[in-house]
Protein backbone atom coordinates (compact mmCIF):
# COMPACT_ATOMS: atom_id res chain seq x y z
CA UNK A 1 0.00 0.00 0.00
CA UNK A 2 1.35 3.18 -0.47
CA UNK A 3 0.60 6.65 0.88
CA UNK A 4 0.91 9.37 -1.85
CA UNK A 5 2.24 12.93 0.22
CA UNK A 6 2.21 16.34 -0.56
CA UNK A 7 5.47 16.02 -1.92
CA UNK A 8 6.77 14.20 -5.28
CA UNK A 9 7.70 11.26 -2.86
CA UNK A 10 5.50 7.54 -2.60
CA UNK A 11 5.51 6.51 1.30
CA UNK A 12 5.08 3.15 1.36
CA UNK A 13 3.23 1.68 4.22
CA UNK A 14 3.22 -2.18 4.92
CA UNK A 15 0.43 -4.10 6.92
CA UNK A 16 1.73 -6.04 9.74
CA UNK A 17 0.97 -9.52 7.67
CA UNK A 18 3.40 -8.16 5.34
CA UNK A 19 5.99 -7.83 7.84
CA UNK A 20 4.68 -11.03 9.22
CA UNK A 21 5.08 -12.50 6.25
CA UNK A 22 8.83 -11.22 5.67
CA UNK A 23 9.69 -12.74 9.28
CA UNK A 24 8.73 -15.97 7.98
CA UNK A 25 10.34 -16.34 4.98
CA UNK A 26 13.32 -15.20 6.70
CA UNK A 27 13.11 -17.62 9.54
CA UNK A 28 12.62 -20.68 6.86
CA UNK A 29 15.85 -19.02 4.50
CA UNK A 30 17.92 -19.38 8.32
CA UNK A 31 17.00 -22.59 8.72
CA UNK A 32 17.58 -23.69 5.19
CA UNK A 33 21.38 -22.26 5.43
CA UNK A 34 21.33 -23.56 8.95
CA UNK A 35 20.94 -27.27 7.73
CA UNK A 36 23.62 -26.72 4.70
CA UNK A 37 26.49 -25.53 7.71
CA UNK A 38 25.31 -28.65 9.98
CA UNK A 39 25.85 -30.82 6.80
CA UNK A 40 28.99 -29.23 5.83
CA UNK A 41 30.29 -29.05 9.37
CA UNK A 42 29.87 -32.92 10.13
CA UNK A 43 31.33 -34.15 6.67
CA UNK A 44 33.82 -31.52 7.15
CA UNK A 45 34.75 -32.70 10.80
CA UNK A 46 36.57 -35.59 11.74
CA UNK A 47 35.02 -37.68 14.19
CA UNK A 48 37.26 -37.60 17.29
CA UNK A 49 36.54 -37.82 20.95
CA UNK A 50 38.36 -33.95 20.86
CA UNK A 51 36.05 -32.28 18.75
CA UNK A 52 32.92 -30.90 20.34
CA UNK A 53 29.36 -32.05 18.83
CA UNK A 54 28.22 -30.26 15.59
CA UNK A 55 24.49 -30.54 17.39
CA UNK A 56 25.54 -28.88 20.72
CA UNK A 57 27.56 -25.81 18.98
CA UNK A 58 24.21 -25.45 16.31
CA UNK A 59 21.80 -26.03 19.40
CA UNK A 60 23.64 -22.83 20.83
CA UNK A 61 23.33 -21.32 17.60
CA UNK A 62 19.84 -22.18 17.15
CA UNK A 63 18.66 -20.93 20.50
CA UNK A 64 19.70 -17.01 19.56
CA UNK A 65 18.02 -17.57 16.42
CA UNK A 66 15.21 -18.62 18.59
CA UNK A 67 15.29 -15.00 20.78
CA UNK A 68 15.85 -12.94 17.79
CA UNK A 69 12.45 -14.01 16.52
CA UNK A 70 10.59 -13.24 19.98
CA UNK A 71 8.62 -10.20 20.92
Amino acid sequence: MAIESNSDKVVLKYSEFYYEERAREEEIYLEEIEEELRAKLISDTPQSDCYPAPDAAFESYRSVLANLFQK
